[in-house]
Parts: C-alpha cells; structure tokens; sequence
C-alpha cells in the first residue's frame, strides 16, 4: 500500500524479476479498459493491442505474471489497505460473476461532470493526471454525485427493498441505466448451480 500523501506514484510494475516502465496517464487505463471490455468483439489481437498500450517500451512476452502486475497496477490495487491473511488458510470464496455497475465509456460525460463539479477539474484540458490520482479522485466522489448515485442503483438489490413502490422506482431506473452484459457460460451455470 501507498500513502497517496507523501509516496511518489508508481511509474513501473515489476514481474518475473523484471522491471517495466508504464505509460501512467489516466487516457491510458481508460483507453486499456475500453478495449478490453467490448468482449463481444475482442479479439486476441486486440487483447494484445491493450496490453501493449499501458509500456513506455515495447516488451516482447506476456507472461502470467506480467499480465497480472498489468491489471494489479489498472486496479490501483496499490491505493488499497489488504490486512495480512497469514494467519486465515482458507481460500477466500470464488468470485460471483455480476452484471458491471459503471463503465469509464458509457458513463464518461458523468465523469466529466462529476470532477468539473466537485473538483473543479476539467478532464478534457487537463495535461496530465495520473491513473492512481484519478483513481483515488474517482472513488471519492460523494454519495450524491452522478457516477456514485449510477453505481448504487446499478447494485440495488431488489430484494432488500420492502416497499413496492420504492421496488418500482428503482427496478425503473435500473432498466433506464442499466449497462450492456452478457453473462460467460461459467456464470450461467454457477447461477443456476449446475
């Protein structure tokens, strides 16, 4: 974990022993993160194309690791407090595939209101912002922000809901803002437990 306060942010991820210097403007991630999440059409020459566009300097092979310290650094996992789990066994459990709750492109003019607003900063001109900064800048964004306010109705859970008029509005304006999504066969199957 880094202190955003006085830590330097990062400029290189490290895998297989290696170093690698990586483009860290947050055009980058968010251009890394649109190709790979138009999966109807990714192919693997695109997938490559994404994984190649965060290196200051070409690299020539992809190993597991690598591709993880790639997705380790778009997750700004760095920003995150994670307790050490020497003393817990167990495997935590497997993830649950869920329908996405925001999208950097579908919701971009939200974003672009959001920090003008609350930030007054104004991502179109801006020379330089790195992707940890954004990040942390992002996940700050007040409850009653436009791209917070998406992410809650996105992730309402119906259920919990008790009043059926309360359940309408909401199931209203999650189908008005709901975001495209396929469901893998893995997920499918995991949620019917087959």
């Amino acid at each position: 974990m880094i202190n955003l306060l006085y830590d330097g942010f990062p400029d290189t991820i490290q895998a297989d022993g290696l170093t690698y210097p990586v483009r860290t403007d947050f055009r980058v991630w968010l251009r890394f993160a649109d190709i790979l999440t138009d999966r109807k059409h990714l192919t693997k020459q695109d997938a490559v194309t994404a994984l190649m566009s965060v290196f200051a300097r070409p690299v020539m092979y992809f190993s597991e690791n690598l591709i993880d310290s790639i997705f380790d650094f778009y997750h700004a996992d760095l920003l995150d407090y994670h307790p050490d789990d020497d003393e817990d066994d167990e495997p935590p459990p497997p993830k649950q595939e869920r329908p996405p709750v925001f999208d950097w492109k579908i919701d971009a003019r939200y974003i672009l209101g959001d920090f003008r607003y609350f930030y007054q900063l104004d991502l179109i001109s801006v020379e330089y912002l790195h992707w940890f900064k954004f990040k942390a800048l992002f996940d700050s964004l007040p409850e009653e922000s436009h791209c917070m306010e998406r992410i809650a109705y996105r992730s309402a859970d119906l259920n919990q809901i008790k009043n059926d008029a309360e359940k309408k509005r909401i199931r209203k304006i999650k189908r008005a803002i709901a975001l495209p999504y396929e469901m893998s066969d893995g997920a499918i199957g995991a949620a019917l437990m087959l």
